[in-house]
């Protein structure tokens, strides 16, 4: 392997703890000098936000280090209109965006949790959909991992305009392949010398297998064995936890 690219939520830490072992493990990938990327779906907060919180918990990541799907939404967007529907934390990735409630090219759909995405919201992107808009969803995750439990997350909603309105989403964050082929180039190593490391079987796993990448599933965060079972998703390795990857390098 040629680069290590490591979710962070229910990999590194869950909440605002880090994960036993997670430090050392993170330690010791740099000792091994390979280029490491924090690849994450989080749509909560900016990308200078995450970059902040990891440096808290310990995890000496650059910005240069961190991806995140908003980067592509800009890049999808380009010199057109969107029609946002996030975060107000999230709102500086997005700066020099043209917005317009009203008639946008782009409706763009992140974490504002199922409160935030009350029948009035979920109607107005409804019709802005039938208008013509294009719906772009940060990513499409089902369910994510707090200290109290799992939680429903994004793809719920972006599903139910999908099914309302018969159009599918573009999906920028993880498990899209160009995403994974984004940081690949970024890296400058080819897909297949890069190693996927997540807790999410569909996103992390199955979207890095997609891409061609090799992968590693491990048991923290929002892993559920059935759950994993069901997909018939097959990592090359299967972890207790991140605290175990340095050692199971070689067998790759």
């Amino acid at each position: 392997m040629k680069a290590i690219l490591l979710d962070l939520d229910g990999v590194l830490y869950v909440g605002q703890e880090p994960l036993p072992g997670a430090l050392e493990a993170f330690d010791r990938l740099r000792e091994m000098g390979l280029p490491i990327a924090g690849v994450t779906n989080t749509t909560t907060q900016a990308k200078s936000h995450v970059v902040e919180k990891l440096h808290t918990l310990g995890f000496d990541f650059t910005s240069d280090e961190i991806f995140t799907p908003a980067a592509l939404a800009v890049q999808c967007i380009g010199d057109a209109t969107a029609s946002f529907f996030i975060r107000d934390q999230l709102r500086e990735d997005f700066h020099g965006v043209t917005e317009d409630d009203e008639h946008p090219a782009f409706i763009v759909m992140g974490d504002i949790g199922s409160a935030g995405y009350d029948p009035v919201k979920l109607q107005r992107i409804f019709e802005l959909v039938m208008d013509g808009a294009e719906l772009l969803a940060l990513h499409k995750n089902r369910f994510w991992q707090k200290p109290e439990g799992l939680v429903l997350d994004l793809g719920a909603y972006v599903a139910a305009i999908e099914y309302a309105t018969g159009k599918s989403a573009k999906v920028l964050g993880k498990p899209a392949v160009s995403f994974f082929h984004l940081i690949c180039e970024k890296l400058n190593v080819r897909p297949e010398e890069s190693l996927m490391v997540g807790d999410d079987i569909e996103s992390d796993i199955g979207g890095a297998i997609d891409a061609g990448l090799k992968t590693a599933l491990v048991k923290t965060g929002k892993y559920r064995e059935a759950f994993a079972k069901q997909t018939g998703i097959k990592p090359n390795l299967t972890l207790p936890s991140i605290a175990d990857l340095p050692d199971a390098l070689n067998l790759l």
